[in-house]
């Protein structure tokens, strides 16, 4: 076990969940959506991990994958010159944004399923969350994982009065090693975090108006429905994600 400082950063797909627990607390769903969500049954699965993946890539190199949490994923970095590496951190996030958002419209074609998860695609976001202070790096079985206060309040953040879903959010200990001096669209707020209090925390809006996607025609549906079912033949889980990262 070692004791580092550095980095800690979670990206979180914001929208599926919340969508999710209202799905599930729905009084009488219809025999014919009890079938279709029957049929196609791990779609959101599949999803979530086909846009994590695609953030993963964008930051690799830049950042180390420390961990899978379902929609979320957290990575930690030990720069030597934390304000120069975060120029590249800063641009790394804000291209994950504009990627993920990409995906999303390259993925449009699976609206063609008629099940609850591939047409609430549409309304996924990616919010980033970044701390610095010190974490330790404790070896468990094969693998290496990041922990201590600075991670707990991180995950913490998550948890906030933000009324965006799509955002990058510092942390007053991470913004002042950073330069978000060169960022415009910042909001520096203040936010009430269980167990520790107050926390100023600056805010980036990479955007000035939030992603739209527009809903497929009928028409557009059918077109895309072998596509589709194409798409989701070679199927995506947490696990292989996993697998692939050498986390298991």
């Amino acid at each position: 076990m070692s004791l580092n400082k550095g980095f800690m950063v979670v990206v979180d797909i914001s929208g599926y969940t919340t969508f999710i627990r209202a799905h599930s607390h729905t009084k009488k769903p219809s025999l014919f959506r009890k079938v279709i969500e029957k049929i196609n049954d791990g779609h959101g699965e599949h999803i979530i991990s086909d846009l994590l993946e695609t953030v993963i890539n964008e930051l690799e190199g830049t950042l180390t994958i420390n961990k899978l949490e379902g929609d979320a994923a957290l990575f930690y970095a030990i720069p030597a010159d934390p304000t120069d590496f975060s120029k590249n951190l800063i641009r790394k996030l804000e291209n994950s944004i504009d990627i993920f958002n990409k995906r999303i419209n390259e993925l449009l074609f699976i609206q063609a399923c008629p099940c609850i998860p591939c047409n609430e695609i549409v309304n996924l976001r990616l919010k980033c969350f970044v701390h610095y202070g010190d974490f330790l790096i404790k070896k468990v079985s094969r693998f290496k994982e990041i922990a201590g206060e600075n991670v707990i309040i991180l995950h913490r953040l998550m948890k906030n009065s933000i009324p965006r879903n799509e955002y990058i959010l510092f942390t007053q200990e991470a913004a002042k090693v950073s330069a978000i001096d060169e960022l415009k669209n910042v909001e520096i707020r203040t936010e009430k975090l269980d167990d520790f209090g107050k926390m100023q925390v600056h805010v980036h809006y990479p955007f000035a108006e939030e992603f739209k996607v527009q809903k497929p025609s009928v028409f557009v549906r059918l077109k895309n429905f072998v596509p589709m079912r194409r798409y989701f033949s070679n199927k995506k889980t947490e696990d292989k994600l996993k697998e692939k990262l050498s986390f298991q």
